[in-house]
């Protein structure tokens, strides 16, 4: 390593406390400055953080984020997953194969380039996809890669967003109605153009869109307000351009391109819809020749709530928030001061956790309350590192101040005075997103010392994960935190008795802190009176489907409802086969049991909430294979259960039939899910059993087929 660039990694390194906690932070800052971690870097942040140099390569080596192999000066990683592998993912990788004489995992000899396969890039609504130096590409096909490996200009700088002050105030409702008024002095214009830019839209040119807009927004002098938010669930449709003008109803504009932005810009100008743009009108009829929502299925079959502001605000402006009304149920209870009424009410409503447990929320507030300890922590759980599953990064990117509201209001009820947001290390929009949040609300005075005036005191810190499925896993991902290998821990003690650093935690996912402020606000009686008491769930559509996105229906909706009403089906006339739930830890299920009601603990459960539609075409043997090989090599490998027997499956669906094939598959699919140590080893044969119980035929002949060989 040269000289400059060691005293570099040195000084990124001096940045951090001393202590252990922060290996992965350091790890990842030296990663990002050098594309690897050398050897000497890994000595380096060994020697800082005062841990043996055996123990940091251990944990480098745990996580598949890191680098411990220097890869070539461009990075091309080709998604495999179920949702992309169906849709041309396998035949964009052999085409690329070809083009670059490379096979998967393998560095051109001049180190030029380096492909790789990678399980999931997390925008499956725009399936397949390609990332090519850490910029996703969306809806490929052969024809295209040429213009995708030519690096894009880099993006120009975003307008500011300004800042609120701290107010003063007498109570904590009134310092937020100081800042309300602030809010109120940063209006922006009449006309408000806010382009849908997430994950998914971001990875089919939704960005690039944002500028252009702008720009074409000032060259014809239009006085208009040009916001990037969120994509408010409709991936299918990106990119989507909403419009807000006052004596209009909220209009979204589909698949935008930037050929569409010189017309749009001059028809707005002169007071007129935009023409030669499907689009839909968010009021119950047909609006000056625009579909109304009994015309737009994928939004009339919903039920809005916790999505509801995704691609409505301003996800980088406090002010926008404050608006439309966030911080004011926080606010209301810490000037009532009394945290058993937030856990009671939470309680009453039925609140479980949408990680894919359905544990009540309310249940480990009042559990961690009532431990004994002074200091108390509150973990976010943002990783969802389940290939097939996208929901909480359009949250955390469309919403972000609702989901902090959710943070301070389950802190306020738990007794918590530190959290960690912990967020995907793939997930940068998210993380930029929430970043920016958490400044801004700290310099409000929304988080920190004395918070709106009241005695409560909350500090937020924001972490990145470094990959592994296992971070799902709550006792995992408090390992991670704490600087080690991401290895379950048994229980009890449970995080609530004894959690972080031995100190009482509440570990909570994001898409149920985000609906804790509905709840609050609007009353327990409201979400409990919706899917049958136990209220929303949001599901991330992708597959076989004419429209995907994410989507929110009452607890207790159809499969048939989400993939055939709200998704439209295959849009080709080809029938489905069966549909893939909750990811590699769901189930396959057919399409004989669509009409099944999706309920926590039932026999067809929701999980996570990812839904990848199969049609005829696909191979039910090769996707349980994929699965099931996913879950062999993100097996921790604590519990000889899951470490062996996964891998066992996995080569017993490899071998020629016979007639104790069934039985053998089934006996250790068993044991793995009976004797595993934790909830991930304990789901991973799942997929396994369903598949053979469904279709056994196709599950029981050899080889499996592949779906998509190309």
């Amino acid at each position: 390593m040269p000289q400059e660039d060691h005293d570099l990694i040195r000084t990124l390194i001096a940045q951090f406390p001393r202590e252990r906690t922060w290996l992965l932070p350091a790890l990842q800052a030296a990663q990002e400055a050098e594309g690897w971690l050398s050897p000497e870097s890994l000595a380096a942040v060994a020697l800082h953080l005062r841990v043996p140099q055996s123990e940091v390569y251990g944990v480098a080596g745990h996580y598949p984020e890191f680098r411990l192999v220097k890869p070539g000066s461009r990075l091309i990683r080709v998604c495999t997953g179920v949702s992309c592998r169906i849709q041309g993912g396998l035949a964009l990788l052999h085409t690329l194969h070809d083009r670059l004489g490379l096979r998967a995992d393998e560095t051109s000899p001049d180190h030029s380039v380096t492909l790789e396969e990678t399980d999931c890039l997390f925008r499956c609504g725009v399936a397949p996809l390609i990332e090519v130096d850490h910029r996703c590409y969306g809806r490929l096909t052969t024809d295209r890669l040429d213009s995708i490996l030519n690096p894009p200009s880099s993006r120009k700088s975003l307008t500011s967003v300004p800042s609120l002050l701290k107010p003063g105030g007498d109570t904590p409702v009134a310092t937020l109605e100081e800042l309300r008024k602030q809010s109120l002095t940063h209006l922006p214009s009449a006309l408000r153009l806010i382009v849908g830019v997430g994950s998914c839209s971001e990875s089919v040119g939704a960005d690039r869109l944002m500028d252009r807009l702008a720009e074409e927004v000032e060259r014809q002098g239009l006085s208009a307000t040009v916001v990037e938010g969120g994509c408010n669930g409709m991936c299918y449709a990106a990119p989507v351009v909403e419009l807000y003008r006052p004596g209009w109803p909220r209009i979204s504009l589909k698949r935008v391109t930037l050929e569409h932005i010189p017309s749009l810009v001059s028809e707005l100008k002169a007071d007129r819809c935009p023409a030669g743009i499907e689009a839909v009108a968010w009021q119950a009829s047909s609006w000056r020749g625009i579909s109304g929502l009994d015309q737009e299925p994928f939004l009339r079959g919903q039920h809005r709530a916790v999505i509801e502001r995704c691609g409505a605000v301003d996800a980088s402006d406090l002010a926008d928030a404050l608006r439309q009304g966030s911080y004011a149920a926080f606010a209301r209870c810490l000037e009532q001061g009394n945290p058993m009424a937030v856990i009671n009410e939470v309680k009453e409503s039925g609140l479980a956790g949408r990680g894919g447990a359905y544990f009540g929320a309310a249940y480990k507030w009042e559990a961690c309350r009532n431990a004994a300890g002074p200091l108390k922590y509150l973990v976010v759980n943002g990783e969802e590192g389940e290939p097939g599953i996208f929901k909480d990064r359009h949250l955390m990117e469309g919403d972000p101040h609702r989901l902090l509201e959710g943070i301070l209001l389950a802190a306020f009820a738990s007794g918590a005075g530190r959290g960690i947001l912990f967020i995907n290390g793939e997930a940068e929009l998210s993380a930029r997103r929430m970043e920016q949040a958490l400044r801004s609300a700290e310099a409000a005075g929304l988080l920190g010392e004395r918070i709106l005036g009241g005695d409560f005191s909350f500090q937020l810190e924001l972490r990145r994960g470094a990959g592994g499925f296992i971070l799902g896993e709550e006792t995992a991902l408090m390992e991670a935190i704490e600087g080690k290998r991401a290895l379950p821990r048994p229980k009890p003690p449970f995080p609530v008795e004894a959690g972080l650093w031995g100190r009482p935690t509440v570990i909570n996912n994001v898409e149920t802190l985000s609906a804790v402020p509905l709840i609050v606000s609007r009353g327990a009686a409201w979400f409990a009176a919706i899917g049958g008491g136990k209220g929303t769930k949001l599901f991330g559509l992708s597959g076989h489907l004419a429209r995907t996105g994410i989507v929110e229906a009452p607890m207790g909706v159809t499969l048939r409802h989400l993939i055939e009403e709200i998704g439209g089906g295959t849009g080709d006339g080809r029938p489905l086969k069966a549909a893939l739930i909750g990811g590699p830890s769901g189930v396959i299920v057919h399409s004989s049991r669509f009409d099944e009601p999706l309920i926590p603990g039932s026999n067809l459960s929701p999980g996570s909430g990812g839904v990848v539609a199969l049609d005829e075409s696909v191979s039910i043997g090769d996707v349980t294979r994929t699965l099931l090989a996913f879950n062999a090599q993100e097996s921790c490998g604590k519990c000889t259960p899951c470490r062996e027997g996964t891998g066992r499956l996995l080569a017993l669906l490899q071998q020629p039939q016979n007639s104790d094939r069934r039985q053998e598959l089934e006996e250790l699919a068993q044991v793995v899910r009976l004797a595993s140590l934790c909830g991930l080893g304990q789901s991973a044969p799942m997929s396994l059993l369903s598949a053979v119980d469904q279709f056994p035929e196709e599950m029981l002949s050899t080889p499996p087929d592949i779906t998509g060989k190309g």
